[in-house]
């Protein structure tokens, strides 16, 4: 029977030469290829530009991604974060399958991605939980001054996916639509759910409901600048409302027994055609 203190001896021997790889396996990591793969892959793989300003290690296959900033193409910000919490799987990488999953804080809210592409497998999933949306940059640099919070999730194989939002006590001021002045609006929440195949975005539900205007929206649109638009719209708006708007109103002349008002967009998302 080995005596206790050669057991504990060749028991620290072996944690010191653990402890040793795992330490030189940290160092020796090839973070910079894993930073320019996640960047070929996102550019390969969708619209969008991801950049990485560097990766630090947290543990063998943990590493946080410090400054991510997620673009189009016409380089427009769509999502930044100074840090993404991530965790890559070894076993897949070496297999070429690039297994991700990726958690961040970002517009005072949580975002959490997984992520698995590889030849034979395009996975996406994505969840996000009360982000503000008043400090989202692209809806500033258009001029919208809107508030509210937004979660929801997507999922997605291949080019095909599904993904639902809910926005919560959405507020919009000094709006306008086509030239038009459109009054300061307050929705207690908003609710989208909808496909994507390709490039193109089936809106299965849109519902806004607010105590001055009620709208749902239904159709499809191709999702790029110039991409056809096709939306049948309803709204109904308050007696206060109507009344303040009675102008604009009187150039609707379809009407529904519960008192919606219908029209249809048309054109492309850039020039949408109204059609009353």
């Amino acid at each position: 029977m080995i005596e206790r203190t050669i057991l504990i001896r060749r028991l620290s021997f072996s944690l010191y030469f653990v402890i040793a790889f795992l330490t030189f396996l940290v160092f020796l990591f090839p973070f910079d290829r894993v930073k320019a793969r996640l960047e070929s892959e996102a550019r390969a793989r969708t619209p969008l530009e991801l950049s990485i300003a560097r990766i630090s290690p947290s543990f063998i296959n943990r590493f946080v991604l410090v400054d991510v900033v997620v673009s189009d193409r016409a380089g427009r910000v769509l999502f930044e974060s100074p840090s993404v919490r991530t965790h890559l799987s070894l076993f897949g990488f070496l297999r070429g399958l690039l297994s991700v999953d990726l958690k961040a804080q970002a517009y005072g809210g949580s975002v959490s991605l997984r992520t698995e592409q590889g030849a034979k497998r395009q996975y996406l999933s994505l969840d996000a939980d009360g982000l503000d949306i008043g400090s989202y940059a692209l809806f500033k640099s258009f001029g919208l001054k809107l508030s509210g919070k937004l979660g929801g999730s997507y999922e997605a194989t291949g080019d095909a996916g599904k993904g639902r939002l809910l926005i919560k006590n959405l507020a919009s001021r000094e709006l306008k639509i086509m030239g038009f002045s459109v009054p300061d609006l307050d929705f207690d929440q908003v609710w989208i759910e909808g496909d994507v195949k390709g490039d193109r975005f089936i809106i299965r539900k849109l519902e806004m409901d607010g105590k001055e205007l009620k709208v749902l929206v239904s159709g499809d649109l191709v999702m790029r600048e110039r991409g056809t638009l096709n939306l049948a719209v309803k709204f109904k708006p308050s007696e206060r409302l109507a009344t303040e708007q009675a102008g604009l109103l009187s150039l609707l002349k379809n009407r529904d027994p519960e008192g919606y008002y219908l029209l249809s967009l048309a054109g492309t998302v850039a020039e949408p055609i109204p059609r009353f």
